[in-house]
């Protein structure tokens, strides 16, 4: 055996294999960066692999079998022992692996600086647990720019799909979504989620085929830890959704067997046209929260009605138009007001929809949490508390359903059950704006108002322009009578075009006594018409007409459908008591609401 090593040796067999291997690696990596910026098939990359291995085993026959001598290429049998130059070709073969070698670095320093970002640690991303991530917008590479609604539906699609993995913190759609457009790289968007990794893509499509490309980023050093590209029919879409939830949560190494993970990962339909309808209208929702349009959360229900006719089995799509309708039982909520029906028939459109959501749910988790819901919606309230949080249990990353978790606690005053969802809303709110923002909205009226506000001031120090935190945290400064640093906030932000934003410059005005300003805005909306929502209702409470606030109320009774009074419940100054229906729904769940508290900051009293 040593002898035929010595030979091996001798014949530069061993040189010329390690030559090769550093060799064919480099042009590995230089292959997978160019072909990748240049959307190549997978299957140019998979030929160049293929070749060079073949080539490996060829190259040790060559060297082994031939020789290079001054008068040319000669087989090694041929060639006499004293004038072999084996030698000499030894010590060329070095030179040439340690000028490829040299190369290999430079290739792995230039990765290393274009694409790791700044060496300097920060403490948001230290703190970052190993299993998280952050599901950014795909770029929609198709020559019309025609299909962004697929890449960021298909995008957020695959964050529906990762959440539903218990020990994967996954950033909300809303946080992540809002780097659309970005320049910043891959570490600093990182840090500023609070996660160790980053899955960014794209979306071509061309005719009925499509392509989808993937990375999966480790963003402390930029180092892609899986990539993949499916050229496929449009009609492979489902598959390809749910392969690219499965490889990563495999890649990330979470804790579920492969079967199970595969089960939750599906779709719920097998309808490629129910499919692309639903992820439409996700899309369009989640447009209509960023934009504040109501019209376009409108758009996205008939993209979901559409979605539940195509595929009646198809589960998601059921809930999400049945959401629709619980929305517009929701006086406090944006998107309300879309529809001239009565609660009562609203409330019957809501149950038709969440019913058949229930029914084709395929796992009982998915129906669990659609079973909550409803009793939700209709004042089951210990009911719904029990299957919320029986559902977090299994999905602790799930943060809608830990809202509306907390929802369900603030209707029946569960103290404790709040102070559960909003302890794990302090802790994600640190690296997540939307859940921030849903903290401080809740603890200033649970807790002391200025633990909410100094939380409030600290998540704008990272995110200075989110304008739901401002909102929230310019209130919570007001509850604490905080009042030159809420209009600090004032002064520093514009903070006149949402939906609600006007309440700013209200209460702003009633805390340092201007009651004539807030008049003149309760003037115009009052000129504008009955508003859909409770903004008519929280300036009235600012100045301190009680009779007019209650009257305004009137209008969202209903003996037969009490959920949209319930909604108050939310409003520490809010008294269910004139309200018989409410009230019976209160005793039923054996609610001990505490009594209403006074706005420290309202309107000086007229005159």
């Amino acid at each position: 055996m040593s002898s035929v090593w010595a030979e091996l040796k001798r014949r530069n067999v061993v040189r010329v294999a390690i030559a090769y291997a550093i060799t064919a690696w480099l042009l590995l990596q230089v292959a997978d960066v160019i072909l990748n910026n240049i959307e190549a098939p997978d299957w140019l990359f998979q030929a160049i692999l293929l070749v060079l291995a073949i080539g490996f085993p060829v190259a040790l026959i060559f060297a082994w079998a031939f020789e290079l001598t001054p008068e040319g290429i000669k087989k090694e049998k041929d060639v006499d022992r004293t004038q072999s130059i084996t030698a000499q070709t030894g010590r060329k073969l070095d030179f040439v692996i340690i000028g490829v070698l040299v190369l290999a670095l430079l290739v792995l320093g230039i990765e290393r600086l274009f694409f790791a970002g700044s060496p300097e640690p920060d403490p948001v991303a230290a703190s970052a647990t190993e299993k998280s991530i952050a599901v950014l917008p795909f770029a929609d590479l198709s020559q019309d720019r025609n299909q962004e609604w697929f890449a960021d539906g298909l995008a957020e699609e695959i964050i529906n799909a990762l959440t539903r993995t218990p020990d994967l913190l996954v950033t909300a759609r809303t946080s992540a979504f809002s780097y659309k457009g970005t320049d910043k790289n891959i570490p600093t968007i990182a840090a500023e989620l609070g996660v160790a990794h980053i899955l960014e893509g794209s979306v071509r499509r061309a005719g009925e085929r499509l392509r989808v490309t993937a990375q999966l980023i480790r963003a402390a050093d930029g180092f892609h830890l899986w990539s993949q590209n499916y050229d496929r029919d449009a009609t492979d879409v489902i598959d390809i959704q749910e392969d690219l939830a499965l490889q990563i949560a495999t890649a990330l190494e979470t804790t579920m067997d492969p079967a199970t993970l595969a089960d939750m990962v599906r779709v719920g339909t097998r309808s490629v046209e129910a499919y692309l309808t639903y992820i439409r209208g996700i899309d369009t929702a989640t447009r209509s929260v960023i934009e504040a349009s109501p019209r376009l959360f409108l758009d996205a229900y008939e993209y979901f009605e559409q979605a539940r006719k195509i595929d009646p089995g198809f589960s998601a799509a059921h809930r999400e138009a049945a959401l629709f309708w619980q929305y517009q039982l929701s006086p406090s909520r944006i998107n309300s007001g879309l529809t001239s029906l009565q609660a009562p028939e609203i409330l019957e459109h809501f149950r038709a929809r969440i019913d058949l959501a229930v029914e084709n749910a395929s796992t009982d988790v998915e129906r669990r949490v659609t079973q909550a819901v409803k009793a939700l919606t209709e004042l089951r309230l210990r009911t719904a508390i029990r299957l919320y949080r029986e559902h977090v249990e299994s999905r602790p990353n799930d943060f809608d359903a830990w809202l509306s978790l907390l929802e369900a606690a603030e209707y029946a005053s569960d103290m404790e059950t709040i102070t559960l969802a909003l302890e794990h809303a302090r802790n994600l709110g640190k690296t997540q704006q939307l859940v921030a923002s849903n903290y401080v909205n809740a603890a200033w009226h649970y807790f002391d108002p200025n633990i909410a506000a100094d939380y409030g001031l600290e998540a704008l120090g990272r995110w200075p322009e989110h304008r739901t935190l401002i909102y929230q945290t310019h209130r919570a400064l007001l509850w604490a009578m905080r009042i030159d640093e809420a209009a600090e906030l004032v002064r520093r932000y514009d903070v006149r075009q949402g939906a609600y934003d006007f309440m700013v410059g209200a209460r702003q005005a009633c805390a340092e006594g201007r009651r004539d300003e807030v008049m003149a805005i309760l003037a115009a909306r009052k000129a504008a018409g009955p508003a859909p929502n409770n903004a008519t209702w929280l300036l009235l409470n600012l100045i301190g007409d009680k009779e007019g606030a209650l009257q305004e109320l009137r209008r969202f009774e209903s003996d037969e459908t009490p959920f949209p009074l319930a909604t108050f419940l939310v409003y520490p100054y809010f008294d269910p008591s004139p309200f018989p229906a409410l009230m019976a729904a209160l005793e039923r769940e054996r609610v001990e609401r505490p009594p209403p508290v006074k706005i420290p900051f309202a309107c000086p009293a007229k005159g």
